[in-house]
């Protein structure tokens, strides 16, 4: 039994597999059947054996293509399994290759489909894409929109830049059948029959076949161009649905939902010239674009905070800026705050229970970046402490009532304040007089004059008895 150089076994006998469960599908070289006792290690979730009617002439392809899987680290295994049915196990029988391990398709990438006999389970291949929307609705398949049909089409050139960029790998056999979608949510396209994929530069050993329609123009082995070719036109079918789709190679159908940009790209990629057809990460590029998705990690530019020192439990303002950022999240000790964000800038007030550095992440699916600013210190607010002695309780007595014990107050004397004039003397038929005026003033000299002041004015009693004035 071979081993991949991660240690993992890349074979399994047939009596390993446990009793076959149910046939799931039926195909022209292969039938596939349920593993219901079978589990392995390195695989989440329910598995399926598919079995070759003659064998497979190339067993040491296939342990090639598993064991491509087994030496992946855990995170970038777990991205190829959300996006194939990869080969996990090549299964042999005295050194020959009858069959193969694979995960067995979510359910979600099924329909129940309306026939002449019945409802019936069927897959949800992409070639639904490619019919009139109604005739879809009226046998049970969904009728994506058009947002829906771009995101699918992003979501399958991802898979392919997946394959291309990061791990080498040649599809070749691109056509309506080896790949199925869903709509619930992301990934939402899955490939199928992987198991003729082959690294980039090795020419398979295997001739593989193009799909009837399918076919690109140079003809030949299958290469990074032929599957360029082959994603130009599951684009193309994909946003121009309806009678014809499925075998459309005129790029100006696609007028109405791509922009000038997207319809040069297509037009290059169904072009004759090989070397000149756009690469899956330049539709990856465009089509982020078209759906006003990031098209980079994101950035985190200026960064931060208006004071160094708060109360604890009060809050300090973060200032941020990010390019490409679908979300910006501030984690101030244990709170933290997500914020939307899209608009690239903004200010955020965030309580602070504890000192510390204040971390600021710049998020999209293409990445994150990372900033920490501070560090602030949380003050604790003054302990209140009592008096060291009581005070006294005081009390305004009511009247007629006593109290209880405690500091009685004298109740302060009623005071009448109000001023009342005396009304005028009455005169003729009971008519009153205005009250005389002063006398105007006038002017005085100085320097001022006591006696002068007091003779010259008119006459005022002082007060003195008669002569005593005079004498003083």
């Amino acid at each position: 039994m071979g081993k991949s150089s991660s240690g993992t076994a890349m074979t399994v006998a047939p009596a390993d597999l446990g009793a076959p469960g149910d046939q799931l599908g039926k195909g022209g070289e292969a039938t596939v059947y349920d593993l219901p006792d079978l589990t392995l290690p390195d695989v989440v979730g329910p598995l399926v054996y598919k079995r070759y009617r003659n064998g497979h002439a190339s067993p040491q392809s296939l342990r090639r293509v598993v064991a491509a899987r087994a030496n992946l680290d855990e995170a970038t295994r777990a991205r190829l399994d959300a996006v194939t049915a990869w080969p996990v196990r090549v299964v042999e029988e005295q050194g020959q290759a009858v069959g193969i391990v694979m995960p067995r398709i979510p359910e979600p990438f099924f329909d129940r489909v309306v026939r002449n006999a019945g409802t019936k389970k069927s897959l949800r291949e992409v070639q639904n894409l490619f019919i009139e929307p109604a005739r879809a609705l009226k046998v049970g398949r969904p009728a994506p929109s058009d947002e829906e049909r771009l995101r699918i089409c992003l979501d399958f050139t991802k898979a392919l830049v997946f394959l291309h960029d990061e791990l080498k790998i040649v599809f070749g056999d691109i056509n309506p059948k080896n790949a199925v979608f869903r709509l619930d949510a992301r990934p939402m396209v899955m490939f199928l029959d992987c198991d003729a994929v082959r690294p980039v530069g090795v020419v398979a050993q295997v001739r593989q076949l193009d799909a009837p329609d399918w076919q690109p123009p140079e003809g030949g082995n299958l290469t990074l161009a032929s599957d360029r070719y082959k994603l130009g036109l599951f684009i193309l079918r994909t946003l121009t649905p309806g009678a014809g789709s499925s075998v459309n190679t005129d790029p100006g159908a696609a007028a109405r939902a791509l922009d000038a940009e997207g319809l040069g790209l297509l037009r290059r990629a169904l072009g004759r010239d090989t070397a000149d057809r756009p690469s899956a990460h330049d539709w990856e590029i465009h089509l982020r674009r078209r759906l006003g998705e990031a098209v980079a990690p994101p950035r985190l530019g200026e960064v931060g905070v208006d004071r160094a020192f708060v109360l604890a439990g009060q809050s300090v303002t973060v200032e941020w800026e990010a390019s490409e950022a679908r979300e910006v999240e501030i984690v101030a000790g244990t709170r933290t705050e997500r914020l939307d964000g899209r608009p690239g800038r903004g200010r955020t007030a965030v309580v602070l229970d504890e000192s510390g550095w204040i971390r600021v992440r710049a998020i999209n699916d293409l990445g994150v970046d990372l900033r920490e600013v501070g560090p602030v210190t949380a003050v604790p607010p003054p302990e209140v402490r009592p008096l060291p002695v009581p005070l006294p309780e005081v009390r305004w007595p009511s009247s007629g009532a006593a109290g209880p014990p405690g500091l009685d107050l004298i109740p302060l004397p009623a005071f009448d304040l109000r001023v009342r004039l005396p009304e005028p003397p009455p005169v003729d038929g009971g008519r009153g007089v205005p009250w005389p005026s002063l006398p105007a003033p006038r002017a005085v000299g100085f320097p001022l004059d006591l006696r002068a002041m007091l003779t010259d004015s008119p006459e005022v009693d002082l007060g003195f008895p008669d002569g005593e004035e005079t004498s003083r």
